[in-house]
């Protein structure tokens, strides 16, 4: 749901205004509504501001400003590789104390899974690098997307950049997740299985189901 209204939403809205003939500024703008609208939902219902949703509130408020100010549709387009900026040195930053990877692993796994994650991560450095360097590759991937899209926005037909813009997000995206999956099956499923560990979980379930 988040990607559908931060995402799809605003490109739809913007490829039907320009086909009703809408000029490229009105239609920008008028896409950022479904993204603002949840955001301010997100706070209303959740009463506080989580990090999340200040980021993206706080991007959007930059680029309006900024696009009023200039009167250039290029600076709405460019909103979104700032957005991926944040979140890839927010993944970074987490480096320092409860890496990114390690915190997805914990998530989207359970039980004997979840334990055997914990004990390695207490308990083995090789394990413990392996997840760094998955965090690295998220936080890079995000960083390599934040500075094409900025170059995106202010050198390509401003027509075709919110649509080429999301398909290299998606297709860095893909490169990420496949990479850092692979990576971790090899790296760092093996060290799962300690000695005081269950050993009858399958290496698949511990990276697939993880990295999901």
């Amino acid at each position: 749901m988040s990607l559908l209204i931060n995402a799809v939403a605003p490109i739809a809205v913007f490829y039907g205004l320009r086909a009703a003939g809408v000029d490229q500024w009105s239609a920008l703008m008028l896409g950022l509504v479904a993204p603002a609208a949840k955001t301010v939902h997100s706070v209303v219902t959740k009463r506080r501001i989580d990090m999340l949703a200040g980021l993206v509130m706080s991007v959007l408020l930059l680029s309006v400003a900024l696009s009023f100010l200039t009167g250039s549709p290029r600076t709405l387009l460019a909103r979104d590789g700032w957005i991926t900026a944040m979140a890839g040195i927010w993944i970074l930053l987490t480096l320092r104390r409860t890496p990114y990877y390690l915190y997805a692993l914990r998530t989207f796994t359970g039980g004997t899974v979840r334990e055997q994650i914990n004990a390695a991560w207490r308990d083995t450095p090789a394990f413990r690098r392996v997840v760094h360097v998955s965090t690295m590759i998220w936080g890079s991937a995000l960083l390599l997307d934040a500075v094409s899209t900025v170059v995106l926005a202010y050198t390509m037909p401003i027509d075709s950049v919110p649509l080429i813009g999301a398909l290299k997000l998606v297709a860095l995206i893909i490169l990420a997740e496949v990479i850092s999956q692979l990576y971790f099956r090899r790296k760092g499923a093996p060290h799962l299985r300690g000695p005081n560990l269950p050993t009858t979980t399958p290496t698949r379930t511990a990276g697939e189901r993880a990295c999901e």
